[in-house]
């Protein structure tokens, strides 16, 4: 794969992140092996790409919660109406 080179180094990371937060929801698989991959090569790119599939991961992770969530009060409201 050829490396792109940017005008600085938030440009890379920004890029980066938007990569690996898509990669994270439509295709971890490849994500992962371009990781791997890059696993000597610590560059702003590459943390971009780690900290973009970290936010997907963390959304994904509030979006379960929130749904525990509704879950739980739908449970709690029922359980109040059967008190009635």
């Amino acid at each position: 794969m050829e490396e792109q080179e940017y005008d600085n180094p938030d440009q890379a990371f920004q890029e980066g992140f938007n990569s690996g937060y898509i990669l994270a929801e439509h295709d971890p698989k490849l994500l992962e092996q371009i990781l791997w991959e890059r696993e000597q090569d610590h560059d702003e790119h590459t943390n971009g790409l780690i900290w973009g599939m970290k936010e997907f991961e963390n959304e994904l992770k509030r979006q379960h919660l929130n749904e525990f969530e509704k879950l739980r009060n739908k449970s709690r409201d029922k359980e109040k109406e059967m008190d009635r």
